[in-house]
């Protein structure tokens, strides 16, 4: 599985403030105020409450994030490369994909 540098590099370091998971979506709020969204193909499986981002990882549909306290979340994209969207707290984008 290959690394996400770009969205890597700018979510590394972020605390999760907030998950949401819906059937066909996932929503992360982070402690700054950012929010990454992310367009499901099947149901999220659980999600630590609480964390940092370290890295992401991503082929095809197959989508994970690996948090810094070790536990890795892996998602099915709902459409590869437009299912990913972050906005900063003042709602600009930060990151499509």
């Amino acid at each position: 599985m290959g690394l996400n540098r770009k969205l890597s590099s700018i979510l590394h370091g972020r605390q999760i403030a907030q998950c949401e998971a819906a059937p066909d979506q996932l929503s992360l709020a982070f402690r700054d105020g950012s929010r990454l969204v992310v367009r499901l193909a099947a149901a999220a499986p659980p999600l630590p409450a609480t964390g940092a981002i370290q890295k992401v990882l991503e082929t095809g549909s197959r989508f994970v994030l690996v948090l810094e306290s070790g536990p890795q979340v892996e998602i099915a994209l709902a459409d590869p490369g437009s299912s990913v969207s972050l906005r900063d707290r003042h709602g600009k984008v930060e990151y499509l994909g």
